[in-house]
């Protein structure tokens, strides 16, 4: 089975260096290389392109969606074992950052010499009705978490460089939409081929202008989404077990894709409660 093209592409300063880490740090394998441009499969699956400096021409070895983060930022890889990673970045003597949250997962980050955050997440064990619980608390949370905030309160950030509350709430349904429609797909046509379509929230962010925008409308959405796909799991036998089949992550449960949105939310509504609680508001 041919892998599929890259959709995750790293511009680096020096390209051997940055093979030469990925390759002894986390056995990523090198597929090749053509001059200041090359492709590294991960053991979990997938590919990532690397193109050194300004090189343009690097789109016509990706897939049609791409993103592209700049140094600095984060880019996550599902699927690896978060304890022997720990393991493997202790013995390397490299700095790292650990958090987990029981019963969801655990999310562990190093950063490459390009100053990227390799971000590797496992999932931990729930309960159906405890992935059902998570994903439908969101609805009342997010109400609970902006209580009170003013318009000037959605400006501000926890740490400079961060998002603010306004945009990091759009961030987050913008998610939700973007796994609404795959979550539908697989409740209506349970097995059907889905081509995933990724975005780079960086791009989302600046294209559709999170900064200058009122959250009213999103956030009335969001709560409609999640009762509307709470509704259907409800109504439709087995729902949770109704798949779509990707080329880049294989098999795509609703219950798997249900839990990662559910989490993602939740991280995101206790960054603004942080903020909040740093401004006092």
């Amino acid at each position: 089975m041919q892998r599929a093209k890259p959709r995750l592409v790293l511009k680096v300063d020096d390209l051997e260096r940055s093979l030469s880490f990925y390759r002894h740090v986390f056995g990523w394998t090198e597929e090749w290389r053509k001059g200041s441009i090359a492709q590294c499969n991960l053991p979990s699956g997938g590919a990532v392109l690397f193109t050194e400096g300004d090189n343009g021409d690097f789109k016509q070895y990706t897939d049609v969606a791409f993103v592209k983060p700049d140094p600095g930022q984060r880019f996550y890889v599902m699927g690896e074992e978060v304890e022997k990673l720990k393991e493997t970045f202790k013995g390397e003597e490299l700095d790292f950052d650990l958090e987990v949250d029981p019963g969801f997962g655990q999310l562990i980050m190093v950063k490459d010499p390009d100053g990227y955050i390799v971000s590797h997440w496992e999932e931990l064990f729930m309960t159906d009705e405890e992935i059902l619980s998570l994903y439908k608390s969101g609805i009342d949370r997010i109400d609970t978490v902006l209580k009170g905030v003013s318009e000037a309160d959605l400006d501000l950030v926890r740490a400079e460089g961060k998002w603010s509350i306004r945009q990091t709430v759009l961030h987050f349904i913008d998610s939700d939409l973007t796994m609404f429609h795959r979550m539908k797909f697989a409740l209506a046509e349970d097995g059907r081929n889905y081509k995933n379509n990724p975005y780079d929230p960086n791009e989302w962010e600046s294209g559709t202008h999170y900064t200058h925008r009122s959250i009213e409308t999103e956030v009335a959405l969001f709560k409609l989404i999640r009762q509307h796909i709470l509704n259907l799991c409800e109504s439709i036998p087995d729902s949770l077990n109704r798949k779509i089949q990707t080329e880049d992550q294989g098999e795509l449960t609703v219950r798997r894709m249900i839990k990662m949105v559910a989490g993602h939310a939740k991280g995101h509504l206790e960054q603004i409660e942080e903020t909040r609680n740093i401004h006092q508001v």
